[in-house]
């Protein structure tokens, strides 16, 4: 019992080394900062609004910003395509989309849109 009880004094003694603290702080730190270093993905909605009407767009971004007020399109310059599922609705391009939103939000590096957003021109007084 006696040999145990002085390995366990020398091995606390060893540890207790100031050196070891410091090394294990510094490695501690250098796996922080490798950490921080890496771009993560999430998806987040961003509002898109196309003349008075508000959409919520999902993409996929590789940095988190402040939340925005959102994208507004003028429906003048929409890349639109008739949709294949509903009649009257209008499929947006969604490279034209993300391109559009990448351009009105330059901090976020949006990789796509999710899905094509189907919209319904509004009557106009003219038609």
């Amino acid at each position: 019992m006696h040999k145990f009880t002085l390995y366990l004094k020398v091995t606390a003694r060893r540890l207790s080394n100031p050196v070891f603290f410091m090394l294990l702080g510094l490695s501690l730190i250098l796996w922080y900062v490798t950490k921080l270093s890496h771009s993560y993905t999430a998806n987040i909605n961003i509002p898109v609004r196309i003349d008075s009407v508000y959409y919520s767009v999902r993409c996929p971004v590789d940095k988190i910003a402040p939340r925005k007020n959102g994208v507004f399109i003028s429906s003048d310059n929409i890349a639109v395509t008739p949709s294949t599922t509903a009649s009257g609705l209008y499929d947006i391009s969604p490279f034209w989309l993300q391109n559009t939103i990448s351009s009105q939000i330059t901090d976020l590096k949006i990789k796509s849109v999710a899905a094509p957003v189907e919209i319904e021109f509004p009557k106009r007084s003219d038609d």
